[in-house]
């Protein structure tokens, strides 16, 4: 996937926070919780691109609609060994 994250820093953030997993911390990290995003398994050479496995393809895809993001999905067929 690649996409273009204009816009707002708060709802890019929340973006972030929806698709991917991230941890909140208070009191010099002795409180620390988790939260659950949408891609558990992921690679991300660069900035603006996302590689995932295909069955989160629908929730990353409504995602994509509600925040009203620019982006291209692209299928890659085999790995090159």
């Amino acid at each position: 996937m690649i996409y273009n994250l204009n816009g707002k820093d708060s709802s890019r953030i929340r973006f972030n926070r929806k698709l991917f997993n991230y941890k909140l911390q208070s009191h010099k990290g002795k409180y620390q919780t988790t939260s659950k995003g949408i891609l558990k398994n992921y690679e991300k050479p660069i900035r603006s691109i996302i590689i995932f496995e295909n069955k989160y393809l629908n929730k990353v895809r409504k995602l994509l609609n509600e925040y009203k993001i620019f982006h291209k999905l692209y299928q890659i067929q085999r790995e090159i060994k």
